[in-house]
């Protein structure tokens, strides 16, 4: 019995892999399928959203969940990674659920996931969490859970759910993880695409073309169908007003003009998008109509933290993005010049080990007045986190001809220099810095 939350985090955090065993593949999801099913296979009783991709899955996931709260569902969301709390990973109707509840109910599992360790070792941290979630989710009976996988699909713990009510969501296939799921798009969209199973239908952002064929073969062999979302045909007349960008939606007979969204990140339109077409395929399934002045409401009232979050501190202008890798990254640069043409920034920057940082770093200079490096260690999901090592990215800038950066390897330290010099700061290159950052920002108000 664990007595308290702090104890309960405490005790995730020594379920974390070690560096040796980074990613526990095909023994993981075996052991994931064998705690659920003492659980009762609580997945396969929730009609599901399952997102998968390289970019954009937890805004998708986000809107997903935002917009069917919106038309009266109670719908359960689960991230990965979190930014600064585990409960995110437990959200009912976009709310943390209670510590309390957090407690109790891992509480309840835990005799089944002591259980396990005997037979297929212990359960890692995300196995864990997971479960968890689809646990809490059947206990609080939602009508639907959005679920974003978290590293791949195919041999994802999220990969359990085999119900035919599943829906499977696909953002745009990158480059990234490239030491897991391959060297290259095909071989990353086959991993992603691992999450299809019998008649689950495939929505998915316009891929480039072999992204395309994997899940039109993934969907002849499962029986479905895919519904690719496009740019010009499904949203078009892209404008920025204030602090919002507008847009035109069409799917099938669903057309709505004009939408808000709350944000400047022009790469949410698509991820929107995306989540607007599975709405209305779930409407026509599932025999409910939708209410089109509650999807305006809850576009333009949401945002998703750590997206092109723009905050003002003491009158200074910061935007955080958890950019963090060279596609992610290409789109938030793209936006920023949108929204702020010609302003130079002071970059706050930390990446994670194994990313192509010197991609993100070349996308940065132009808009770079000045370039503050940190780094990060956090534990999260299949391993510690860590940040790239400091002679790498001196190497990076030298070589790329930049040498207005100076490393400032204490985060708090290095916040507060780039708060001193009241001008317009990002913070990006990775979700774990972001997650680290935001309760110092709180500490300062």
């Amino acid at each position: 019995m664990i007595k308290n939350y702090q104890q309960a985090i405490n005790y995730l955090k020594t379920t974390v892999p070690d560096s040796k065993h980074r990613y526990p593949g095909t023994l993981g999801l075996e052991r994931q399928a064998e705690i659920l099913r003492l659980l009762g296979n609580p997945q396969n009783k929730i009609k599901t959203i399952h997102v998968a991709g390289t970019s954009g899955k937890g805004s998708t996931c986000f809107y997903l969940s935002s917009l069917l709260v919106s038309q009266g569902f109670k719908v359960g969301l689960t991230l990965s990674p979190h930014l600064t709390d585990i409960r995110e990973r437990f959200q009912i109707n976009n709310r943390l659920i209670s510590k309390k509840n957090f407690l109790d109910y891992l509480n309840q599992i835990l005799p089944i996931i002591n259980s396990i360790d005997s037979h297929f070792g212990k359960p890692t941290f995300f196995e864990i969490l997971i479960a968890l979630a689809f646990y809490i989710f059947y206990q609080q009976k939602v009508d639907y859970m959005v679920v974003e996988t978290g590293l791949g699909g195919l041999m994802d713990g999220s990969n359990t759910i085999t119900s035919p009510d599943q829906v499977c969501v696909f953002t745009k296939f990158g480059l990234d993880h490239t030491s897991v799921l391959g060297k290259n798009i095909t071989a990353i969209a086959t991993q992603k695409a691992g999450i299809v199973h019998p008649h689950n239908p495939i929505f998915s952002i316009n891929q480039i073309c072999v992204g395309q064929k994997v899940l039109m073969h993934h969907a002849s062999k499962n029986q479905t169908t895919v519904n690719f979302v496009n740019p010009q045909k499904n949203f078009k007349n892209i404008k920025t007003k204030n602090k919002f960008l507008t847009y035109d939606f069409s799917f099938q007979n669903l057309i709505l003009k004009n939408l808000l969204l709350n944000t400047l990140a022009i790469y949410q339109i698509e991820n929107s998008a995306l989540a607007l077409s599975v709405v209305k395929y779930l409407s026509d399934r599932d025999k409910f109509d939708i209410n089109h002045k509650k999807i305006r409401e809850a576009l333009v009232r949401n945002s998703f933290p750590g997206r092109m979050e723009i905050v003002n501190f003491n009158h200074q202008k910061i935007i955080l993005d958890g950019a963090h890798n060279p596609q992610k990254m290409s789109a938030f640069i793209k936006s920023l010049k949108n929204a702020f043409p010609h302003q130079k920034f002071i970059f706050l920057l930390a990446f994670k080990q194994r990313k192509d940082f010197s991609k993100m770093i070349k996308m940065i200079i132009p808009l770079a007045d000045q370039v503050i490096l940190t780094r990060f260690k956090v534990v999260s999901d299949y391993m510690i986190q860590v940040s790239e090592k400091q002679s790498s990215l001196n190497k990076a800038f030298h070589k790329l001809g930049f040498s207005k950066f100076q490393y400032i390897p204490n985060k708090s330290e290095a916040l507060n220099y780039v708060l001193n010099t009241n001008q317009p700061t990002i913070i990006t290159g990775s979700l774990y810095l972001l997650g680290e950052i935001y309760p110092l920002l709180d500490s300062l108000k």
